[in-house]
């Protein structure tokens, strides 16, 4: 008897680990609680799952930074200056920011000099019409693309580094689960209109029964066709269906979330330009791009702030509120 029941711990697949275990059940909320009703869901997640999470994790640690963020690394950082076209406008960032205020005023914060963040935002390109050396002659009016950056945001805030990083590996995770929810609301929509279809067609064979026998038999082949897409689409939607279909979509995560590394050559004025290596006006920027399922992308760095900027900045937004309000 003991050998039997050590035999079948050992034919028992292993149980996930605590961390796996939650993000099943956080994936499982974000998509459809009724897959916990498909024998042995957290089994036959577990190996997905675990495979997701490691994905994410090397793609936090792909992240770049942290890199200061702040009026003094505006004039010493190249990328930081490129990122926000006067220094004014990272104060606007930090006073505007309801995770920056929330952070701030908690008092488990208070003690650290410096906080962490995730800082996204986005890359955008428009044409200008500028000056322009060529030989020795200097042009006006001579089109020129200039690189800008808009849609700032921060995330993810920590006093630790590593904590901002776990952050943003819980989040990714979360938005795999969220774009199957997306892809999985598309399917099911599609079953509506394809029953609306059917039941379009199952009208029109009622009103063709006076017309030519022709026509009735191609209503009836559509119908049919319908009928046979719905029943496939009704099996795919089951939850045991779903649950595998959520396995083999966290099974293969990169097309759905990974970076993409961007370099550009920008002069002092953020034109964009030839790399040059010769000229010291022009530098080269280098900056990962997140893009997700919706081929959208996020330049995404590890940025360090420091909280004197955020509390002034914070103080400099209200009081600009306040003299709006009066």
């Amino acid at each position: 008897m003991g050998i039997l029941t050590n035999l079948s711990g050992w034919l028992r697949p292993p149980q996930p680990d605590a961390a796996t275990e939650q993000a099943i059940e956080q994936a499982i909320d974000r998509v459809d609680p009724r897959l916990r009703i498909v024998s042995g869901y957290k089994r036959k997640l577990a190996p997905a799952v675990r495979h997701a999470l490691d994905y994410c994790d090397g793609l936090v640690q792909e992240i770049p930074g942290p890199i200061d963020i702040g009026i003094r690394a505006f004039g010493k950082d190249p990328l930081v200056h490129a990122f926000f076209a006067a220094p004014e406008d990272i104060g606007r960032m930090l006073g505007t920011s309801r995770e920056v205020r929330k952070f701030v005023a908690d008092p488990r914060n208070l003690a650290a000099d410096d906080f962490f963040a995730l800082i996204g935002m986005r890359r955008k390109e428009k044409t200008v019409l500028g000056l322009a050396q060529q030989g020795n002659l200097i042009s006006e009016g001579v089109p020129q693309r200039l690189l800008y950056f808009a849609d700032h945001t921060l995330r993810e805030l920590a006093t630790d580094p590593a904590a901002t990083r776990g952050g943003l590996r819980t989040s990714s995770f979360e938005s795999l689960a969220a774009s199957f929810a997306v892809h999985l609301d598309a399917l099911r929509r599609e079953k509506t209109d394809m029953h609306t279809a059917w039941e379009q067609e199952r009208a029109f064979a009622r009103s063709l029964a006076a017309q030519a026998v022709v026509e009735a038999d191609a209503h009836a082949h559509r119908r049919f066709e319908l009928e046979a897409g719905l029943r496939a689409m009704a099996s795919s939607l089951e939850p045991a269906h779903v649950l595998e279909a959520l396995a083999a979509w966290l099974a293969d995560p990169a097309p759905r979330l990974h970076l993409v590394s961007t370099a550009v050559a920008v002069d002092r004025l953020g034109v964009l330009s030839k790399p040059s290596p010769d000229d010291p006006d022009v530098q080269m920027l280098n900056f990962p791009e997140l893009v997700g399922r919706d081929r959208r992308r996020w330049i995404v760095m590890l940025a360090r702030i420091a909280r004197e900027d955020a509390m002034r900045a914070q103080e400099e937004s209200r009081e600009a509120n306040r003299y709006l309000i009066i």
